[in-house]
């Protein structure tokens, strides 16, 4: 095959399932179900989650776990679907691998040496080491790592940030973690006399300098973490020292939790946040997302803050005109519908042979019709790949070409089977198999013979006898030798005898033997239109 290609918020957080959304309940994606990554879809998901006190040993600290909660995180983790997760309250990777498993993710610690310990309250316990982290997934490239410590105000008692450059769909983008200074929750930290907020007010123009200077060089960021502080209201001192450049130009910064409403009832207003920055306006840049457990019952969280995330997507790409005509258009399902019914009517009315005969038919855009593929591909500025195409074809999402139920019926009930001839990769031929049966097609393996394209089809070609990388699989199913894919233990014994090639059907010249795109002859294809001949239109992609 060539060229081809998301209630209100829940009155009671208890009864949320995990991972909704609190503005728009959003559940996880099972852990099992294979979903595409947002790497793949030409986006990127973020996600900024303080673990509480997440700590190995497990046993002491503040916040002590048990081996099931770590199951529990591990599982929840997985459901985010994330592709960078910004993580607080850690205390070292190997703690950080214990959710994010490393056969999966690259665990990036912050250098901050370790702070001295304090009585956790309540628990009389000795405190673990606070850090921030990131959980990257090995799908994606980590270019850079800069350790922020310029946050942390050469205090031993506060927190690193962490830079963090990565190689991704939307292009190289820089990410900032950062866990400000706790105690400041108040509109103006520059008007409170209180420590925490005067250490805030320092580390403010820290952070802020470190946004200027990307709002300068007009590259994508993102800062997220735990900032300690409530930036949905725009008279914010916060919020304005980091949305108003000092240079006067236009910021580009996004507070894309401006919106959000805390996942705890106690405090509705979030502290978690994900800034955005410097996106051309081919990336689109929603508002951010909190995820709740599925429990909330405060001892039952796992964690005293809620992870939020951000997906990024590129903007939709128009569609050209042969996607879209395939797409959209009434002419495009008229016309498969017509020519197959033409070509079921000529079945019923012929002579039928005593011997075995085979319709071959092609599978894609003839039977399957991938042109969702190909919408998402070009939608996302991209043509076809192998590895894309691979991953659709496993998918199974393939629908039927209008009109060609109908024929297969004709020739299964006139006595017939069919030879389903592909250039997808034989590797592939269940999938394929298991895709044509759950559209209700009635395939059997005494029916139907599916054939993969493999290595030898193409080094069969010789311009004599194998002209095209689809005669030798005709040659086989006429002399009875024919590589069907196995789907009952073996192949049932009728298809190894010769079978007469009634039919061949397919949306390509070359889906037709010992022809080529460059040497077929037109008039020769006409006189044969409807009888041993059937061509389905596909602007699409071809061997033109």
């Amino acid at each position: 095959m060539q060229n081809i290609v998301r209630a209100a918020l829940l009155s009671s957080c208890v009864l949320a399932t995990v991972g909704c959304a609190v503005s728009q309940p959003k559940p996880l994606a099972p852990v099992n179900e294979p979903v595409a990554t947002a790497q793949s879809l030409a986006g990127l998901t973020v996600v900024t989650w303080n673990m509480e006190h997440l700590a190995l040993p497990a046993e002491g600290g503040c916040r002590p776990r048990q081996a099931a909660d770590f199951d529990r995180l591990r599982a929840y983790a997985a459901g985010l679907r994330a592709d960078i997760v910004a993580l607080q309250e850690v205390a070292s990777a190997d703690a950080v691998k214990a959710v994010f498993p490393e056969s999966d993710w690259q665990v990036i610690m912050s250098a901050r040496a370790d702070s001295p310990a304090y009585e956790c309250r309540g628990s009389g316990n000795l405190s673990t080491p606070q850090k921030v982290a990131y959980a990257v997934k090995k799908s994606v490239p980590v270019v850079q790592v800069e350790q922020f410590d310029a946050l942390a105000l050469n205090n031993p008692g506060l927190r690193f940030g962490l830079g963090l450059t990565v190689s991704t769909a939307l292009g190289q983008v820089e990410l900032l973690n950062v866990h400000m200074k706790s105690g400041c929750f108040v509109d103006d930290f520059s008007q409170a006399d209180s420590p925490a907020c005067q250490t805030y007010a320092q580390q403010a123009p820290v952070l802020d300098s470190w946004v200027e200077q990307r709002e300068k060089a007009g590259k994508p960021y993102l800062v997220l973490g735990d900032f300690n502080h409530r930036l949905s209201a725009s008279y914010n001192r916060m919020t304005r020292t980091l949305t108003q450049n000092s240079d006067g130009s236009a910021s580009s910064l996004q507070i894309t939790t401006r919106d959000l409403i805390g996942c705890d009832a106690r405090y509705p207003a979030p502290i978690d946040h994900i800034l955005a920055g410097g996106w051309a306006g081919d990336v689109q840049v929603p508002a951010a997302e909190i995820h709740v457990y599925e429990n909330m019952q405060r001892k039952a969280m796992l964690s005293d803050h809620c992870p939020v995330s951000l997906t990024l997507k590129a903007a939709p790409k128009p569609l050209s005109n042969a996607v879209k005509w395939q797409t959209t258009s009434k002419e495009y399902r008229v016309i498969t519908s017509a020519i197959y019914q033409s070509a079921a009517d000529s079945v019923r009315a012929r002579s039928l042979p005593q011997n075995p005969w085979v319709v071959v038919m092609d599978i894609d855009e003839t039977v399957l019709d991938n042109s969702a593929y190909q919408a998402m591909r070009e939608r996302m500025g991209k043509g076809y790949s192998r590895e894309s195409w691979k991953d659709w074809v496993i998918s199974e999402k393939a629908s039927l070409v209008p009109g060609v139920a109908g024929f297969i019926d004709a020739v299964l009930a006139g006595g017939g089977k069919l030879m389903l001839i592909t250039n997808r990769d034989k590797s592939l031929d269940s999938h394929t198999w298991a895709n044509l049966l759950a559209l209700g097609l009635p395939l059997s393996a005494d029916n139907t013979c599916l054939v993969g394209r493999r290595a030898q089809d193409k080094q069969a070609i010789d311009h004599k006898t194998i002209i095209n990388d689809k005669d030798l699989r005709r040659q086989q199913i006429r002399q009875g030798n024919p590589d069907c894919l196995v789907v009952d233990k073996q192949m049932p014994a009728s298809w190894k005898q010769p079978h007469q090639i009634l039919m061949q059907v397919g949306d390509n010249i070359e889906d037709v033997e010992f022809i080529t795109q460059e040497d077929a002859d037109v008039d020769a294809l006409l006189k044969r239109w409807g009888g041993d001949v059937i061509v389905l239109p596909n602007p699409m992609y071809g061997s033109w």
